[in-house]
């Protein structure tokens, strides 16, 4: 099985791109990192934008426990598909498209992000 991979890929030549060596070699229309500006979110107000418009349910909000204010906002780079959908939907432009290329880990638990939201302005 492995020897005909390797004959198929002598025949067609190289199928990937080389490496890029920094953020500015990226191909146009390179879409990185999806990322949150905590100071511009409203999902204590109940936007819930960026969730509904998720297609592989990365990004969630959910309340505060123990009587606590405000809400957890998390977004799991694991299952994200870096399609930008989250960015085009939130109204209050909280969400960022980043050039970020590496997502290389060892740990799962380094693939999510998290933000308890306090209210506009206010992040923990």
């Amino acid at each position: 099985m492995q020897l005909s991979w390797l004959v198929r890929g002598l025949r067609t030549g190289v199928l990937t791109t080389k490496y890029p060596r920094g953020p500015e070699a990226m191909p146009s229309g390179f879409r990185g990192l999806p990322t949150l500006d905590a100071t511009r979110c409203h999902a204590v107000d109940g936007c819930d934008a960026c969730v509904r418009a998720c297609l592989p349910a990365a990004i969630t909000v959910t309340d505060h426990q123990n009587g606590r204010r405000g809400v957890r906002f998390t977004l799991n780079y694991g299952a994200c598909i870096m399609c930008g959908l989250c960015v085009t939907a939130c109204p209050h432009d909280a969400m960022v498209m980043q050039s970020d290329y590496e997502l290389a880990t060892r740990d799962r638990d380094d693939l999510v992000y998290s933000a308890n939201l306090n209210g506009v302005g206010e992040a923990s």
